[in-house]
């Protein structure tokens, strides 16, 4: 059961042990207009297996310095994974992915990327991408068509060190 009133709301219900009950403060003001900052349109869409992406990312991650991106190239059907730069320890790794559009690459905070990754059910991640400078868009795929109801997963790319 749950009731509210006087900015607040309360929840009640019956579990192992008893009767469990909770209450929180509804929150008043404005909030960030989330939806207009999903880009409309892409210039490239990737997909990629999920659990494959995960693993390169956590092992390219490795040699990565403390904020530092790690960088994603999609061209000619390859994802390849960098990082790491001069006289440091560096990594690369290559993945299959289908690549729709034009060749690019950006780079992200291994972190922030995989707990978007982490989050998708679906066993095929799509990314979408406008330009490199852009957000890019994660959602999960299902017998290789986006799934428009499913979570959607916005990240801000990184600067590459060059």
């Amino acid at each position: 059961t749950s009731g509210s009133g006087e900015g607040i709301i309360g929840f009640e219900g019956a579990a192992a042990g008893g009767t469990r009950r909770t209450t929180t403060r509804l929150l008043d003001g404005e909030f960030p207009k989330v939806r207009s900052l999903f880009p409309s349109e892409h210039l490239t869409v990737a997909k990629v297996d999920k659990q494959a992406l995960i693993e390169s990312v956590r092992r390219v991650s490795l040699v990565a310095e403390r904020n530092t991106a790690v960088q994603l190239a999609f061209s000619d059907g390859v994802l390849t994974l960098d990082a790491g730069s001069g006289d440091e320890a560096q990594a690369s790794e290559s993945i299959e992915a289908v690549i729709d559009g034009e060749a690019i690459t950006t780079g992200f905070n291994p972190q922030f990327l995989l707990d978007g990754l982490t989050a998708i059910d679906e066993d095929i991640v799509e990314l979408a991408f406008t330009q490199s400078s852009k957000p890019v868009v994660i959602s999960g795929s299902v017998d290789g068509e986006k799934d428009d109801t499913s979570f959607r997963y916005l990240l801000m790319p990184r600067r590459l060190l060059s």
